[in-house]
C-alpha cells in the first residue's frame, strides 16, 4: 500500500515533528484528531471526552487513572509497546526516502514513523515484536547516505491527559513554582481559572476573537495574512531561484510581501453564521454526563470537559435549541457517552447542519461498543419517536440520521469503518440558497460555513480571476460544484474534478435544478483524472485553474499533475489555512525539474475574505501565473535594474530636464512596476497600448494584431 505523510503537526522544543502514516491505520499521538475525533484501531492517547469512569459507568482503578502508560497495558492492541528509536541519520534526508529505505531497501514493515526536522534521530513502531526485533538488527548493520544507522527499543509515549493531570497536582501543591508561563501555559491557566464564567472560557476556545470589535478583528486578520506574504516571499526567493528577481521586486513594492495584497473583504454576517457544526458528548466541568458542545481543549493539551454552546455567537439559534433537545434524550439514556480514553461508550457526536429557508440536519454518531443488532434497531425507533411525536416533535428536524462506528476488534482490525447515514426521519438532503441559485446538500457534502460570506468569496472568485465567455475553468476538489456553478454562467465551460462519488451526484444534480448544460463532472483523485479533463481542454486559449482544497491542502501529486498541464495558464487558489498550504504554493513555484515537470507559476496577486467572525481564521485568495520563458527573460533584462536603480532616488531638476518619449516609458518600465499607464497609439505602431492586467501590479504590453503573451486579470 503506498504510503502518505502528514504535514508537521506538533513541535518538541526547536523540533517540529512529522508523522507518517504507513497505510495501516496508525495515527501519529502527537496528531491533532479528524473531523469526527474517530480513532483508528490503535489504542493511543488522543483527543477525548471522559471522566473516571469507564464505559460502564464503573469507577476506575487508581492505577489507571495515575499510570501515564495504562493504555499500553489493556487487551486492545497499540504499537507503541513495539516501539524503536532510530539514531546516527544523515542531516540532510526527506521522510519519502525514509520510508522507501525502510521499505525497499531493508524490507521492514513499520507501523508508524515520526520524524523531527533538524534532528538525526526518528522513532518507529511496529505490529508485533518479531517486526521489531528484526528491524533492529536490520537497521544496525545498515549505512544510509555514509551514516552507520544505530536502532534500539523506545518506550511508549505517556498519555498526555494523565500526563497534565499529574502536573496541575504538582502545581497545586507548589503553586510557587509557577513562574514564568508559556502563552499557550497562560491560556491553559485562563481555561482552569473558576473565576471566569465557563461559557467565557470556551468562547476563548472556539472563538478567539469574540470580545474584539468586528473591525478589530478584521485588522487582525490582514496583518496576520500580510505576515504571512512576507513569510512567503522569503520561503520563495530562497527555494524557487527562478523567480527571485520577482520576488525580490514585489517585496521592493508590496512591503516585503511576494505579491500585492488587496484589503481584506468583511463578511455580511458576523453573528450566528454556521450552518454546520460538529458537537462533542462528554462530561462538562461541573460533572454533568452525556454534555452535548464543544470541548474544552483537546486530550493532548490534558483537557477534555465538554462544554454546552448556548453562549457562543458563532452558533445559530435553531442549532442551539435542536442540540438542547438530544442533550435531553442522551441523558435519558442507559447507555454512556463513548470515551476516546479507553474507547467504551455509546453516544459519540452529533453533527448538524442548517440551511437559510429553515431547514435543518441532524446527524448522530453511535459507536457500537456491546451493541448487537436488535439494540441498534431499538434506538433508532426511539430516536425517531422521540422528534417525531414525542416530547421534542416542536424541534423536529428536517432530516435525522443515525450512523453507526463498528467497535474495535483489537489488533486484526486496521480501521473503524463508519456505517452509512440512515435517514431516520424526514428528508435525506436539505437545500440552500447562494447567488441566486438553489444546491442540495447530503450529510457528507461540503458546504462552506458561512452562506452569505461564501456569495462574497464566490463574487470575488469571478470577478477577480478575469474569465470571460471564452473562458474554461478547472474546477479541482469542486466539492458539490459550488464554485464551478456560480461562475458557469460567465465562461464557455466548466470541468469540475472530485473524489466523492457523493458529492459529484449532488453537483451533477445542482447543475439540473440549475439549468447549467456548459459545465461536466469527472469523479476520482485529482492526479488520476487530471489526464480526462485535458482531453476537454484541448485547444482552449484561456483556462483558469480553481483550487478549493481541504484545510492540509493538495497532495503533491496533485501540484505535479497541475504543472504537468499546459494548457492552465492562471490558477485561483483558495485556503482556509494559508500556512498548511504553504508547501503547495512553493511546489507550484519550483524551477522545471525531473520530479516537478511543466513551466512554474509565480504568485501575482492575494485578497483575504473572512468567512469566519470571531475566530483568527479566514480564506486567502492568491492568484498564480505561469512563469513563462518570455517572463523569465524580462525579469533578467537590465532594464529591471535600471528602472529600480530610478526609482528609489529622488528626481532633481537635472535629472527631469529631458522628458522621455512616450515610447521610452513604455520600453522601460518592466511588468513588476505597480503602475498602471496607458500609451497612445502613434504612428508606425500596431495599436500598441499598455494596460496594469497583472494581478501582481505588472504591465503587460498587448498589441491589436498578434499577442505574444496571453494577458492576465486579476
Amino acid at each position: 500500500m503506498e504510503t502518505e505523510a502528514t504535514v508537521p503537526v506538533t513541535k518538541s522544543g526547536s523540533e517540529e515533528a512529522v508523522s507518517m502514516e504507513t497505510g495501516s491505520g496508525d495515527v501519529d499521538l502527537s496528531a491533532p484528531s479528524n473531523t469526527k475525533d474517530v480513532e483508528d484501531d490503535e489504542t493511543k492517547p488522543s483527543d477525548s471526552t471522559h471522566d473516571e469512569r469507564d464505559g460502564d459507568g464503573d469507577r476506575k482503578t487508581v492505577d489507571e487513572v495515575n499510570d501515564p502508560y495504562s493504555y499500553t497495558k489493556r487487551d486492545e492492541f497499540t504499537s507503541e509497546i513495539y516501539k524503536i528509536e532510530v539514531s546516527n541519520l544523515p542531516k540532510h534526508y526527506g521522510h519519502g526516502q525514509l520510508k522507501k529505505m525502510f521499505a525497499n531497501q531493508l524490507k521492514l514493515k513499520p507501523n508508524k514513523i515520526k520524524i523531527f526536522n533538524r534532528a538525526t534521530h526518528c522513532f518507529v513502531t511496529f505490529r508485533c515484536e518479531e517486526d521489531r526485533e528484526t528491524a533492529i538488527q536490520a537497521i544496525n548493520s545498515h549505512t544510509w547516505k555514509k551514516c552507520q544507522l544505530k536502532a534500539k527499543k523506545a518506550n511508549p509515549s505517556e498519555d498526555p491527559l494523565i500526563k497534565r493531570t499529574q502536573k496541575r497536582r504538582a502545581e497545586s501543591e507548589d503553586s510557587e513554582n509557577r513562574n514564568k508561563m508559556s502563552k499557550r501555559e497562560e491560556e491553559e491557566s485562563m481555561l482552569l481559572d473558576d473565576t471566569i464564567p465557563i461559557h467565557e472560557r470556551l468562547n476563548h476556545v472556539v472563538t478567539p476573537l469574540w470580545q474584539q470589535s468586528y473591525s478589530e478583528q478584521l485588522k487582525i486578520k490582514e496583518d496576520d495574512m500580510r505576515e504571512f506574504l512576507c513569510h512567503l516571499a522569503k520561503r520563495l526567493e530562497k527555494q524557487c531561484p527562478n523567480i527571485a528577481v520577482h520576488i525580490r521586486t514585489q517585496k521592493r513594492l508590496h512591503k516585503q510581501q511576494c505579491c500585492n495584497m488587496e484589503d481584506i473583504k468583511s463578511s455580511p454576517v458576523i453573528d450566528n453564521y454556521r450552518n454546520k457544526s460538529e458537537f462533542s458528548i462528554g462530561v462538562s466541568p461541573d460533572g454533568q454526563e452525556k454534555t452535548i458542545g464543544f470541548k474544552m481543549g483537546r486530550y493532548k493539551g490534558g483537557f477534555d470537559t465538554v462544554v454546552e454552546p448556548s453562549q457562543c455567537k458563532h452558533i445559530p439559534e435553531s442549532m442551539k435549541t435542536v442540540v438542547k433537545a438530544i442533550q435531553t434524550y442522551v441523558q435519558n439514556s442507559d447507555k454512556p457517552a463513548y470515551s476516546n480514553h479507553n474507547h467504551q461508550g455509546c453516544w459519540r457526536q452529533v453533527t448538524m447542519r442548517t440551511s437559510q429557508n429553515g431547514d435543518v440536519m441532524v446527524v448522530v454518531l453511535l459507536n457500537m461498543h456491546n451493541l448487537t443488532k436488535e439494540d441498534v434497531d431499538k434506538e433508532k425507533e426511539s430516536l425517531r419517536a422521540y422528534f417525531e411525536d414525542g416530547p421534542a416533535s416542536e424541534h423536529k428536524p428536517s432530516s435525522l440520521f443515525l450512523q453507526t462506528l463498528k467497535e474495535r476488534l483489537g489488533v486484526k482490525s486496521v480501521h473503524n469503518i463508519d456505517g452509512p447515514c440512515e435517514l431516520l426521519l424526514g428528508d435525506p438532503v436539505i437545500h440552500e440558497d447562494l447567488l441566486g441559485m438553489k444546491f442540495r446538500i447530503s450529510p457528507d457534502a461540503f458546504f462552506q460555513v458561512n452562506t452569505k460570506a461564501a456569495e462574497v468569496l464566490y463574487s470575488t472568485i469571478r470577478d477577480w480571476s478575469g474569465v470571460s465567455e471564452n473562458t474554461t475553468v478547472l474546477d479541482i476538489c469542486c466539492g458539490t460544484g459550488t464554485i464551478g456553478l456560480t461562475l458557469a454562467k460567465n465562461v464557455k465551460k466548466v470541468i469540475g474534478i472530485e473524489m466523492s462519488e457523493q458529492a459529484i451526484e449532488d453537483a451533477k444534480y445542482n447543475a439540473k435544478q440549475n439549468g447549467i448544460d456548459n459545465i461536466k463532472f469527472l469523479c476520482g483523485k485529482a492526479e488520476d483524472v487530471l489526464h480526462k479533463a485535458i482531453h476537454n481542454i484541448y485547444g482552449c486559449s484561456d483556462v483558469v485553474g480553481i483550487l478549493d482544497p481541504p484545510r492540509a491542502g493538495l497532495h503533491p501529486r496533485v501540484i505535479r499533475a497541475i504543472r504537468g498541464c499546459p494548457f492552465v495558464n492562471r490558477l485561483v487558489y483558495v485556503s482556509c489555512s494559508p500556512r498548511s498550504a504553504e508547501g503547495n504554493f512553493i511546489d507550484l513555484c519550483r524551477p522545471t525539474s525531473k520530479r516537478m515537470k511543466g513551466e512554474p507559476f509565480r504568485p501575482t496577486n492575494a485578497i483575504p475574505v473572512d468567512l469566519f467572525p470571531h475566530t483568527k481564521l479566514c480564506e486567502l485568495i492568491i492568484m498564480f501565473e505561469r512563469d513563462t520563458p518570455q517572463r523569465q527573460r524580462r525579469d533578467s533584462s537590465p532594464t529591471l535594474e535600471t528602472f529600480t536603480a530610478t526609482s528609489q532616488s529622488e528626481a532633481t531638476p537635472s535629472q527631469s530636464e529631458k522628458a522621455p518619449s512616450q515610447s521610452d516609458a513604455v520600453t522601460n518600465i518592466p511588468a513588476e512596476c505597480g503602475t498602471t499607464q496607458t500609451s497612445p497609439v502613434t504612428a508606425g505602431e500596431e495599436g500598441q497600448t499598455v494596460e496594469n492586467t497583472d494581478g501582481g501590479g505588472g504591465i503587460t504590453p498587448t498589441t491589436t494584431s498578434t499577442s505574444t503573451e496571453e494577458g492576465t486579470n486579476s
